[in-house]
Formats: C-alpha cells, structure tokens, sequence
C-alpha cells in the first residue's frame, strides 16, 4: 500500500519510518529540508515539493497522513498553496495531529463535499511510538474504515487502535485522553513533592521502585519517574510545564456539556501559573515539566 505521510517533525517522522518499517511504500513530504534529508537516509522517498509527491502518487484513490500543528491544518488543506490544487473526488486525508474535534467535523463536511474521505486519528506514544507501536483513536466515514485499517494496524503495532465513530470522534478522545494526562501528571508531581518535602530522607528512586510493581498507582508514567530519578538534574531544572492545548480544550467541552472537571480544571490552572518565575522552584512542576520530556521529547528549561 502506497501512502504519502505529509509533516516530519517530532512524530510524522517516526509515523513514515513505522510505516517503511512494516512495509508501507511510504513518500514524505516536509517543508524544511533537514527532515526530507533525514528521512531519506532511513530508505524513504522523501521531497520538499509537493508536486514532485503528487507526481509520485498513483493518479486516483490516494491516501494522506497529514502531521501538523493543529493551527497549519486549515492552511494546508485549503490554500492554494498546498493541497488545495491536488485532492480530488476518491482521496483519503487522515489528520493524525492533535486537532480540536470541532474544528475536524467542519473540515470534513467541506471535503466530503468534494468526494473526499476524512479521518482524524488521535495519535498517542510520544517519542516512543516508532519502537513500541501508537495508540490510535480513530474517527471518520465508517465504510471507508476497512481501506485505511491495514495502516492504523501497522502504526499500533497489534490491535491498539479502534473506530471510535463518525468524524471528530478520533480528535475527541485524544482530546480527553490528554485531560486525564494532565490530571495524572499533577497528582505524580505533587506525590512527589510531598515525600521530597517530608522528615524522612527518601530515596525518591527506591520508593518509585516499590511503586512500580504491585501498587495501584503503577504505570507508565510512574516508570518514566523511575528514569528521571536515574537520569534527570531535578535541582537544576525550572518548573515550567508546557501546554499544547488539548487540556483547555477538555476544560471548555466539559463546560459546555455541563460536566465538571475540577482535577484537570486545576492541573491546567497549575500549569498555566508555571508560567511565572516565582513558581519555578516547585518541586511538582519540575516532575511534571520532567514528564513531559520523558514521554514526548518536549523541552525543559535549565537554571
């Protein structure tokens, strides 16, 4: 199966290399061109020239995975100067970024319009995606779902994917996905500040040992806490937590569905205010800002 994997950052590249990888034809593309090069050295077809791709592309029934920031999905689809002047009636489009579920439904209504099939994939792995398979929650035209299944196969790695319903519904439950991250991350960093914090002299990397196994709080994040005791300058790193969205997102849709969500509500409050300097020596906020590299490559900021 042929399929174009459109945006190489972070996790477009590994999506392209996953793909080769189970033998998918795959053809990158990628504005800047240190990507493209990158790519190539991995045996992939790879070009900064969309129509040099679309002239490598079988002439109907294409498949795009797009990988871009939520806010360059609008432009990419619509302008001009991207695919705008290549789709046509028959093509598949999946976007596997993290776009706002709202705005999915509406771009799918306009390319159904046109003949053209939307999925939106939420994508969920981080950094670690390539080597131990995706999470993937999937939305879009359910007869159209069997063409497109052999790729979200191949991407989790098994069976960790399912058709989650009509468009958007992929987007929205990555969206709450990364709500509870947020919740769950806070709870870890301020678990943790307090044992850091208490009369005794924990060994904070024996203690996360005992919690890995046979504890109800074990999981993944609690084993990538285990890394940065081994790994990571705590003292030296500031308590500023990223946010790309998704959390505010959760925030506004529970609102608007008149469901409260006081944990992730404050979690994103949180985060927010470590954004000022005097919040910067939490000891929380530096396990969280920790975290978040661990699992998705996000920068940390140093003293």
């Amino acid at each position: 199966m042929k399929i174009a994997v459109l945006g190489l950052g972070r996790m477009g590249g590994q999506i392209a290399r996953r793909l080769h990888k189970n033998d998918f034809e795959v053809l990158a593309w990628n504005r800047s061109l240190e990507p493209v090069a990158e790519i190539q050295k991995k045996g992939i077809w790879a070009t900064s020239d969309l129509s040099e791709l679309m002239n490598a592309m079988p002439p109907r029934k294409r498949i795009f995975w797009l990988m871009l920031p939520h806010s360059l999905v609008d432009d990419f689809l619509f302008s001009d100067n991207y695919l705008k002047s290549f789709l046509k009636r028959g093509d598949i489009v999946i976007d596997g970024g993290n776009s706002f579920f709202k705005d999915t439904v509406r771009r799918s209504k306009i390319l159904a319009k046109k003949g053209i099939y939307y999925f939106d994939s939420g994508t969920s792995g981080g950094i670690w995606g390539e080597q131990n398979g995706f999470a993937l929650m999937v939305g879009g035209p359910a007869p159209i779902f069997p063409v497109v299944r052999p790729i979200f196969k191949a991407l989790s790695g098994g069976d960790n994917f399912a058709y989650l319903g009509k468009s958007g519904a992929g987007h929205f439950a990555k969206m709450v996905h990364n709500g509870i991250e947020y919740g769950m991350m806070e709870a870890i960093g301020e678990g943790y500040a307090v044992l850091q914090k208490s009369k005794y002299d924990f060994n904070l990397a024996d203690v996360t040992k005992v919690y890995q196994k046979g504890t109800v709080i074990r999981s993944w994040l609690i084993d990538l806490c285990a890394d940065i005791f081994k790994k990571e300058n705590i003292e030296g790193t500031l308590g500023q937590i990223g946010a790309t969205g998704e959390g505010e997102w959760t925030i506004k849709t529970a609102k608007e569905l008149r469901v409260p969500i006081s944990v992730i509500e404050q979690s994103f409050k949180v985060r927010k205010e470590s954004r000022k300097s005097k919040n910067w020596s939490s000891y929380s906020n530096k396990i969280v800002a920790l975290l978040r590299k661990q699992f998705g490559g996000h920068k940390i900021n140093l003293k």
